[in-house]
């Protein structure tokens, strides 16, 4: 039972690594195309910033 549970985990992680990084690459395209400051790229860097707020309670709670 165990088991099970530590490999749900570890596919959880992986799943928000992957989402953490397709959101980084389409906050960095956004940012090249409009600029640092538009708000579509803000809005991407504030969901970027969700899923790594997501990844430091994955840690540490």
């Amino acid at each position: 039972m165990l088991l099970s549970t530590h490999s749900k985990e570890k596919s959880m992680y992986q799943i928000l690594i992957e989402e953490i990084e397709q959101t980084r690459t389409l906050m960095i395209q956004t940012a090249v195309r409009e600029g640092m400051t538009s708000p579509n790229t803000l809005q991407v860097s504030q969901s970027l910033d969700a899923l790594l707020n997501k990844l430091h309670l994955f840690f540490y709670q």
